[in-house]
Parts: C-alpha cells; structure tokens; sequence
C-alpha cells in the first residue's frame, strides 16, 4: 500500500467482481442472477487506544450506515481500525483477520496452518509493520475465492479519529466500492465487459460520498464540486482545471492513469464530474446512475447495461462529457442551477 491524498488514501481498486455465493454477501436489490442471503451486518475491529470517547466508531458508523441505507447490505464486510499503541492488540486482531479468511476446505490445511499461511504472506507482514510504525496507509481489499469477504483497513486510523468529517467521508467511499465489487468481475481488466472502468469506479464513488455527505449536511455539496475544478478540494492538486489546461488530449476511459500518477485527477476528480454531468445535465435519475444500472451489468455487460440505463451509448458519452468539461466554471456550474429550477 502507498501513501496519497486524504480522500483517496490507497483506494486503488481494480474493478469489481460478482459473486453468487450466498456465503459472500446479501444485497437486498439483488440482480436476478445474483442470489441474496441473510443480512450480515459490518463487523469493526478497533485497536487498543483507539476510540476511547466512542467518535472513531460512531463517525465511521455515520456513513457506513447511511451507505448501507443506499446500496444495501453486502458482506461479510470487516472494517480495521488499528493503530500503534498496543502490539498485543494488533496482532490478536490480525490473527482474528486471519481466522476470516480460514475455510473448511481440507486441501488448504488445518485452521492452524492456514492462519499461520496468511500472517506469514510478505504484504501482511509488511501491513503490520506499517501499523506498529505508525504509518497511514490502507483502503478496500477483497477475495476473489471462498471465503469471499471485503475488508476496509487503514493502518493508522488516529488521522481518521481526529478528522470526524473525513473519517464519515471515506466510509461512504469504500462502501459504494463494495456495492460495485459486488456487480462485476475484478479477475478480468477494467476495460472488460464484465468489469468497470477506474472512473466508474473511483468517480462513482468519489461523487456519491460527497453527496451523500452534503445530504447529511457535513459539507456543500456543490461547493465541493467547484472546488475539484479550482483547488483539487481534499483530493489534492493538480485541480482539474489544471490538469486539463496541461493534458489537452486526455481521454477519460484511458486506464494508463495509474502508472502515469495522474489517476487522481482523471478517475476520481473528473470521474466525479463525469457521474455529475449524468445526473445534473442528462437528468438521469440519481439511484440510476450510483445503483440501479449495475444490477445489470453481470447479465448484459458494462456498455449495454450503460446504454439501456443512460439512454445514451458509452461511446457518445465521451466526447459529449469531454466538450462538457472544456468549459468554464460558470458554465459548468449551472448544470445543478438548472435542476434545482426542475423541482
């Protein structure tokens, strides 16, 4: 894992995967080939010294829940709050991490040995380490083979306990990633039928956390939109103005963003501005965009579910959103005056 930005701290994600299996989640808006099971509710696991007054767990719970609310219930979800002060508490907690990914299948050893496989892999080594140094890193992970499970995991979570709006802000994020891992197949590339793409992704979830923050009144929503023009908001510089005035051939489905670093600006940044134009300029209905059409995407694929639910071609959505994104601020900006006129 590696250092970025508050808002994207190591949300790399590659893509999403459906799963079938009853024992890997529930979704009470299920897709017809998606089988629900019972709800399984979020379980947090919080080191010692961390959430003494109760604000790390209930500020984290603020969005998780309101996320939840949204999307429904997929899991089983672990979230790792963990922090530096006790070694004894993070490496029990890493040992019931542990005994999560464990399975009945005897080809994989006993419970004893495959405990001792896990903690023993080189990345999870290295994440304890990161934990006892006192270094914030973290972000979503998932399996992709029984036991399937999702877990949200930040090595330092003083920062979050500290900053009660970030901390509500990124559980909304990792949420809405879990709601998409769960619609689509991270095994094949981002640009596959079944998978989606980084700013469908990252910018999805990166436009929903801000409304839904600005829904529980914790931020301007629209403030926060200008602003990743203007300053990067919490995400960071270069702003998206910025960026365009220097990448004038940018292409918003080019996923060599990642190794190029400029994936802040483009998946996140402009993919926010991108899931806004949708909604805001198409006036597509806003649980259509964030939810309703990636019910469809294992059945259809990614650019057929699009169309039927966009009313509009993956391929016309492009150059339209990129002349859209060209203009200025002012003009940009009316497309949330105009749907507020709409009510």
């Amino acid at each position: 894992m590696k250092s970025l930005p508050p808002l994207i701290l190591a949300l790399l994600l590659t893509g999403c995967t459906e799963n079938t299996s009853t024992d890997a989640f529930e979704s009470t808006h299920a897709a017809p080939n998606i089988v629900p099971a019972t709800v399984v509710e979020p379980v947090l696991f919080v080191a010692a010294g961390l959430n003494t007054s109760g604000s790390l767990v209930r500020n984290y719970q603020r969005g998780l829940q309101y996320a939840i609310d949204y999307f429904g219930h997929y899991g089983p979800y672990y979230v790792y709050l963990l922090g530096p002060d006790s070694e004894q508490s993070v490496r029990h907690i890493y040992y019931q991490r542990a005994l999560t990914r464990a399975t009945s299948d005897a080809r994989l050893g006993s419970l004893e040995e495959q405990t001792r496989e896990f903690l023993s892999r080189p990345n999870i080594v290295n994440e304890i380490r990161s934990v006892l140094s006192g270094k914030a890193e973290g972000g979503l992970t998932w399996t992709q083979a029984p036991p399937f499970l999702y877990e949200d995991v930040t090595t330092n979570a003083q920062g979050r306990e500290k900053d009660p709006i970030e901390n509500t802000w990124g559980a909304l994020h990792e949420y809405h990633h879990v709601f998409q891992i769960a619609h689509c197949e991270t095994k094949e590339k981002r640009t596959s039928e079944k998978n989606i793409n980084s700013w469908i992704s990252e910018g999805m979830a990166t436009y929903s956390s801000a409304k839904f923050m600005g829904n529980m009144g914790l931020v301007d929503f629209e403030e926060y939109m200008l602003q990743l023009r203007t300053s990067g908001a919490n995400i960071g510089r270069p702003s998206v103005n910025e960026f365009l005035r220097e990448n004038s051939d940018w292409q918003l489905q080019d996923e060599g963003y990642w190794d190029t670093g400029e994936f802040a600006q483009v998946y996140y940044m402009l993919g926010a501005w991108a899931t806004a134009y949708l909604i805001h300029a198409h006036n597509i209905e806003e649980t259509i965009v964030l939810r309703d059409w990636y019910y469809d995407i294992p059945r259809m694929g990614k650019s057929a579910a699009f169309r039927k639910h966009m009313g509009i071609s993956l391929t016309e959505f492009y150059p339209k959103f990129d002349a859209f994104i060209r203009q200025t601020d002012d003009v940009v900006m009316k497309i949330f005056q105009r749907q507020r006129g709409d009510r």
